[in-house]
């Protein structure tokens, strides 16, 4: 019988992979709703604190996910031409197992297989050899580096954001659109408060809208 060990294979389904996989989803959300900085004609909404915060942090963020998407495109190749380190080893009751860290190798290590075991352990490292050096060659680690620094400072900012008075509607609806996407990256969009959250956003740019009369036909009839 061929177990696994999936310690290795699992530990790359991070943070980060899940925040890019739901990157899609995320990018076209109502942050344009007259929230952009630039196209902003009102002077208070410009001079807004947490519109200048939440425009910052949603840059850093896009700069997240585009790092996050290409990480998976340099992992994948890892995958495909070195593959995940690992090494089989015959464990003292017969069996074959496949191991993905050493740590796990440690654990099965046994005087009985300690000849077993030397040959696996030299196997691991000889194949994590290889994955280092395509890493430097691809700058995999690299770019997982850059990813950490970039969370780091979307982290600052939000941070920042419940000290940070909004003084427009427009600063209301970033504040709530950088909570609503920050909060689903770590917990299940269906899952509440969530749904909640969206709904509110939602309302309030309904009400934005009509107040503004962004919701007028655009042949002039009411």
């Amino acid at each position: 019988m061929d177990d696994s060990d999936n310690s290795m294979s699992l530990s790359f389904v991070t943070r980060r992979r899940l925040l890019a996989g739901t990157a899609t989803a995320a990018v076209a959300w109502p942050f344009q709703v007259k929230s952009r900085a630039a196209e902003l004609k009102d002077g208070r909404s410009a001079a807004d604190p947490a519109l200048c915060l939440c425009g910052n942090w949603q840059k850093i963020h896009d700069e997240t996910l585009a790092l996050c998407r290409e990480q998976q495109r340099l992992e994948t190749h890892l995958a495909r031409t070195v593959g995940f380190p690992c090494a089989k080893v015959r464990l003292a009751d017969g069996r074959d197992v496949t191991l993905h860290s050493i740590e796990s190798l440690n654990d099965v290590y046994s005087p009985e297989n300690e000849i077993e075991w030397d040959r696996a352990f030299a196997d691991f490292a000889a194949h994590q050899a290889r994955w280092d050096a395509a890493d430097d060659e691809i700058g995999y680690s690299r770019t997982d580096e850059l990813i950490r620094q970039s969370e780091t400072a979307e982290s600052a900012l939000l941070d920042d954001l419940p000290q940070t008075p909004a003084t427009s509607i427009e600063g209301i609806l970033a504040k709530l659109t950088v909570i609503l996407r920050d909060g689903e990256h770590w917990e299940h969009p269906d899952d509440f408060p969530w749904p909640h959250i969206r709904s509110v956003l939602d309302d309030l740019v309904r009400h934005h809208k009509h107040r503004s009369g962004d919701d007028r036909d655009r042949s002039g009839n009411r």
